[in-house]
């Protein structure tokens, strides 16, 4: 079996889903490389999978040329850095909508330009959406917005890179206990609360979402401009109302 490349950006979280999905790919028999910002915890990471890790900042294009330099070309790329902001529409101002659209649809479309260049047939790039991209909550205006650009984004790639031999998808997860989410999933309430909006009665775990990203990265795989839902079923129902979550 010919080994495959995967670089993971945004693998920096400790117990966050770019790092479930490093440690998923690695399982899965790829050379990983890891890229982000934060080179601290990604060097403790690299370091316990006994990979590389490279500096890259995605609001920065040319940080992204240049790791495209130091990395070559990759069989899969995976993109699991993100940010999350909450304000209602009537409070939000233009410094809290530009970022989200920035990290979220930008830096996607550059990842693209650039890695899509250099990566070989058969490859498969993976980007990360949100539930909240089709299902709408109170106070997710800007970050919701900009998920579900990046769906459409995911759905134009896919037709511009099929005829280079290279597929392009999304995972879009449902709220998991992580790093980025633990300032409110960590009550106990809200816990049941979006647990209670999924078809499985529980929240997505990392590795769930790890198994939906390698799934699409298989040579073997088919499946292109899809938005792979990793909810247990939380598209099918409602986010949780604003007066629940103030009770």
């Amino acid at each position: 079996m010919v080994e495959r490349t995967a670089l993971i950006i945004g693998a920096s979280s400790e117990g966050g889903l770019g790092e479930a999905t490093a440690r998923r790919l690695v399982a899965d028999g790829c050379t990983v490389f890891l890229a982000g910002r934060n080179r601290v915890r990604l060097d403790a990471l690299a370091a316990d999978l006994s990979v590389q890790a490279f500096t890259c900042d995605l609001l920065d294009e040319a940080s992204i040329a240049s790791l495209v330099r130091e990395v070559g070309p990759v069989d899969v790329l995976v993109n699991a850095a993100g940010t999350t902001q909450s304000r209602r529409i009537l409070k939000i101002t233009r410094e809290e909508i530009e970022p989200q659209l920035a990290m979220h649809v930008t830096a996607n479309v550059l990842l693209l330009k650039h890695f899509g260049a250099i990566m070989p047939r058969g490859g498969s790039i993976v980007l990360f959406s949100s539930v909240v991209a089709k299902v709408p909550g109170f106070g997710l205006t800007a970050y919701a917005a900009a998920k579900a650009a990046l769906d459409h984004v995911v759905r134009i790639a896919a037709l511009e890179f099929g005829p280079m031999g290279i597929r392009v998808n999304a995972v879009a997860p449902g709220f998991s206990r992580t790093p980025m989410t633990e300032v409110f999933l960590g009550k106990g309430s809200f816990q049941e609360l979006y647990s209670r909006e999924t078809a499985m009665g529980k929240l997505t775990e990392p590795h769930e979402v790890a198994a939906a990203v390698s799934y699409l990265a298989a040579p073997d795989c088919f499946t292109t401009g899809e938005i792979m839902q990793v909810s247990g079923g939380a598209q099918l129902l409602r986010l949780p109302r604003a007066d629940e979550l103030q009770a």
